[in-house]
């Protein structure tokens, strides 16, 4: 997960600060593919219908995905405006912070 994550965010440049991409892409491809690596030796025909799956998952549910959110973020925007990103969206859009007992955040933050 940590080489995925600096992967994704460092060397291709993709805004996923959660670690999104890495923690259900990633980690999901391996854990089906790991499934037929393990089930090899009780069903032989196993790690070939994981790596189908994999490949239906890569080949058409990722573009198909992919291409209905693009249409959708050209009339609605996805998204957070920059303003909000930097205060958080609590206090963005509601106006108050979600858990005033936690220090998030300061006046003098500076996004990277």
């Amino acid at each position: 997960m940590t080489f995925s994550i600096e992967l994704f965010e460092v060397h291709l440049k993709v805004d996923d600060p959660g670690g999104a991409i890495s923690v259900h892409a990633v980690a999901g491809i391996w854990g089906v593919l790991a499934l037929g690596f393990c089930a090899h030796f009780q069903a032989p025909g196993q790690w070939l219908a994981q790596l189908v799956g994999v490949a239906t998952l890569l080949g058409f549910v990722l573009p198909v995905t992919y291409g209905l959110n693009w249409l959708l973020d050209r009339f609605l925007p996805q998204r957070a405006p920059h303003d909000g990103e930097g205060l958080g969206m609590d206090v963005y859009e509601l106006g108050a912070t979600a858990y005033p007992e936690f220090v998030t955040h300061t006046e003098d933050f500076i996004p990277r």
